[in-house]
């Protein structure tokens, strides 16, 4: 996971926030290509792309490994709500997952930021998901939620996307 800061404008005022993200763009220009030595002969294949959306209307990118045991790599757009009144929409993005005999896999985490001014940050995130057994279609839930707190540590905001579906085939 990779910590990425943006720019946020919220109900009409701008803020930094701190997101655990990655470009969802990234992911597809990542992509595995299969490339010709010569003719009659191809490489081996890198691993498999699986592509998709989430209920939001988002594109979700699901990369396994050459022997699909492993999620490499899976990211999507999530558009989060703010008890503020505010809505955004960031990349998100897990590596590295393992994939269970049955085909699930998942993780969750949590973090906290201290800010320069003596605020914190709180994330949390969550996915899981399924795949089938060929390999080719996997669905799942995405969850992401940030909280911040003023110096004293009372809350001042709540942004968050919980439980969103998605589903990707190859």
């Amino acid at each position: 996971m990779r910590r990425l800061r943006m720019l946020v404008t919220v109900s009409g005022s701008s803020r930094w926030l701190g997101c655990v993200a990655a470009g969802v763009s990234a992911l597809l220009l990542a992509a595995p290509v299969a490339a010709s030595g010569s003719p009659g002969k191809t490489r081996a294949s890198a691993g498999v792309v699986l592509g998709g959306f989430t209920a939001q209307d988002f594109p979700v990118v699901v990369e396994l490994n050459k022997s699909r045991k492993r999620v490499t790599q899976i990211g999507l757009g999530i558009r989060m709500t703010c008890t503020s009144g505010g809505v955004f929409t960031v990349p998100d993005r897990y590596s590295g997952l393992k994939v269970s005999k049955k085909g699930r896999f998942g993780t969750s985490f949590t973090d906290t930021e201290r800010n320069a001014d003596g605020t914190t940050t709180d994330f949390a995130g969550t996915i899981a998901g399924s795949i089938n057994k060929a390999r080719t279609k996997a669905k799942g839930t995405w969850s992401l939620k940030v909280t911040d707190h003023d110096m004293a540590g009372a809350v001042t905001d709540t942004c968050d996307a919980a439980n969103i579906s998605w589903s990707a085939k190859q």
